[in-house]
């Protein structure tokens, strides 16, 4: 069993990825429902703590193939934890996206070379928020389209009627292009309301969702839907030529699915 004092220590990303990986293999063999699963990865997902972690994961039976990748620590602390099993149960989530969610790990247990921040990530999206905010004052946008690398980003020009700002995120905000051709209909978005561990959690859980599980390609849009801001998500697979997209509330609550097969 862990320690107290070894569970009171904060996750990691890849302590996150592994439970999610759990949890996606307890799914799969009956121990969670769809709901349950859908709730206890989004929870993983906004972890702060191995002891919120180790919660999710402690009614379940773990396979003894994937018990190295419960969330507990080693006693030396700078012993590195290499993702076991579970990163490969999830692989659909978390490796075969090309660590669009997470950084990955080494097979030797070092940290990957400094790279900028996978926008698609938590904290890559949450630092491209602020980044808008410090730079504008709010994070109001008409529209996002949002890669593991970049995202370009839509917002009124302030005092312009039917222009737009077209903005290139790249590790950074680059200077906006003005344009002409603003839809006068167009209703911005607030991204401060981006539940952020919500959407991340469905994002990591949309390769089993939509039926695309090794997806090469993936992007996120983000606008004003009918009745409220929605968030869609598109993935494929070049190689098996398969591709589906779902699209979601602000809140992580799904409004429709396009799986594979339709």
């Amino acid at each position: 069993m862990p320690s107290k004092s070894s569970l009171r220590l904060r996750a990691r990303d890849t302590d996150r990825v592994d439970v999610c990986g759990l949890l996606d293999s307890a799914h799969d063999d009956g121990q969670l429902s769809d709901f349950e699963h859908r709730d206890r990865t989004k929870a993983a997902m906004s972890a702060r703590t191995l002891t919120e972690l180790d919660a999710l994961v402690s009614d379940l039976q773990i396979p003894d193939k994937l018990k190295g990748s419960l969330p507990v620590r080693s006693a030396d602390p700078d012993r590195r934890r290499i993702p076991g099993v579970a990163a490969a149960v999830a692989a659909a989530a978390v490796v075969a996206l090309g660590a669009v969610v997470f950084s990955t790990i080494g097979d030797d247990g070092a940290d990957a070379p400094d790279r900028p921040e996978n926008v698609l990530s938590a904290p890559g999206l949450a630092r491209m928020i602020e980044d808008l905010r410090a730079r504008y004052g709010d994070v109001v946008i008409d529209e996002a389209t949002i890669y593991p690398e970049y995202a370009r980003i839509q917002r009124a020009e302030p005092g312009a009627p039917g222009m737009y700002q077209d903005i290139d995120y790249r590790d950074g905000l680059e200077e906006p292009d003005p344009r002409t051709g603003r839809d006068p209909k167009t209703v911005p978005v607030d991204l401060a309301q981006l539940d952020i561990p919500a959407v991340v959690g469905l994002l990591l859980g949309a390769p089993q969702t939509l039926g695309v599980a090794t997806p090469d390609s993936i992007h996120v849009s983000v606008e004003s839907g009918d009745q409220a801001p929605e968030v869609s998500m598109y993935l494929s697979d070049g190689r098996a030529g398969t591709s589906g997209h779902l699209t979601a509330g602000f809140d992580g609550e799904v409004f429709e699915i396009y799986p594979a097969d339709d």
